[in-house]
């Protein structure tokens, strides 16, 4: 018998708003090295490894780069973010997500992180609920980035929780495209073709709301 004992989220753009300022640091980076990057070029590349960015960024100049100076160019970027959210408060999580962390918790649910960044467990601090969270993937430890499932899978082996007694949330098309390779209750938000295939699909975190999550996951 299912029952949903854990959830698994991403982190940017469904916890916390900071998709802008991904979109500022990438964007001063990639003005440094001439490579055109767009907004819409942000949305695509939400949860892909720093690597792939990296690499992709580089396909777009005429520059050739060894290992360690992409290495250093991944690092400038990430020094550019920390630099724009180290002030950040609960004023930046996202419409609606903690008052649906909030009736999960009372619910008795699980919460596991599932994030690309490494910078999720400094933003839980400064959100104050950093303790939530029994588990954290650190995103170096895995050896395949998404759209592969693996940070999915991780997240919930470390919670103990068996993955059809998981839902994962996403809010970029590579997770997402994770979670649906898995028995796990998918939520996706956003819009377009792959987001219909969400077990869930909303448009905002808004909608997000504890007994409906529960309730579609028994219905299914």
């Amino acid at each position: 018998m299912r029952e949903l004992k854990a959830v698994i989220f991403d982190f940017d753009g469904v916890i916390a708003n900071t998709v802008p300022y991904y979109y500022k640091a990438t964007k001063k980076m990639a003005l440094e090295i001439g490579a055109p990057f767009t907004e819409e070029d942000n949305l695509n590349y939400q949860g892909v490894p720093r690597k792939v960015l990296i690499n992709d960024l580089l396909a777009r100049t005429n520059k050739v780069l060894t290992e360690l100076e992409k290495e250093d160019l991944g690092n400038r970027k990430s020094n550019y973010y920390r630099d724009l959210i180290k002030d950040f408060t609960s004023e930046q999580m996202l419409p609606g997500m903690l008052t649906f962390l909030q009736e999960l918790r009372a619910a008795g649910i699980k919460f596991g992180i599932a994030s690309s960044s490494s910078n999720a467990p400094f933003l839980l601090e400064r959100f104050g609920i950093r303790d939530w969270f029994e588990c954290i993937v650190d995103p170096h430890s895995l050896t395949k980035g998404k759209p592969d499932p693996e940070i999915f899978l991780k997240a919930a082996d470390g919670l103990g929780v068996r993955y059809e007694n998981c839902a994962a949330i996403e809010d970029g098309q590579a997770g997402l495209s994770g979670i649906l390779r898995t028995p796990m209750f998918s939520v996706g938000i956003g819009q377009g073709e792959i987001f219909k295939q969400a077990d869930w699909q909303v448009k905002a975190t808004e909608e997000l709301v504890a007994s409906t999550l529960l309730e579609k996951f028994k219905s299914k």
